[in-house]
């Protein structure tokens, strides 16, 4: 068995690459999102009239951009199981120092967080961008009536609200 004070120069390293870890994947989200808004100037140049009229060019780099958020969501997924096995060990330290200071400070904010932990930006702009870049790509290359589309939203808006009897 290993004494108190070995426990907590462990539980001490173990916090600090906790916070390694998770400025590695703030860089991370900082490096893609660099990357894809250098991306979007690079499809604005290619859809502007000075541009390369080549749609074939086009597509690729939005093609290329969207696999990237697609790299980036995986990024983000593999960060979470990281820090999700390093904070198993932590807790397990705090049971052999019979101190929780963590896991309780976890516990507070656990209720507020689960509520907003599918809508967090980390998670939201990868599937933004790729959002964005289909956008752009059906409007410059699939001449899509985003008017049409809208109105015919718009309708069917209003078809469900009069179902329900709120029109």
């Amino acid at each position: 068995m290993v004494d108190a004070a070995t426990n907590l120069e462990i539980y001490k390293l173990l916090v600090e690459d906790v916070r390694d870890a998770r400025k590695a994947r703030r860089e991370l989200s900082n490096v893609f999102t660099t990357l894809n808004l250098a991306g979007i100037g690079a499809l604005g140049f290619l859809s502007s009239p000075d541009g390369m009229d080549n749609p074939v060019l086009f597509t690729l780099c939005a093609l290329a951009l969207a696999f990237t958020c697609i790299i980036w969501r995986t990024s983000n997924s593999y960060y979470t199981v990281l820090l999700a096995a390093k904070y198993k060990n932590i807790y397990a330290l705090e049971d052999d120092l019979g101190i929780h200071p963590i896991r309780d400070e976890w516990t507070t904010i656990t209720g507020k967080r689960r509520a907003m932990k599918w809508f967090s930006l980390e998670r939201a702009m990868p599937v933004l961008f790729i959002l964005g870049y289909a956008i752009f790509f059906a409007v410059h290359v699939g001449g899509v009536d985003f008017n049409a589309l809208f109105d015919g939203l718009q309708d069917a808006f209003a078809s469900v609200l009069q179902s329900i009897g709120l029109r």
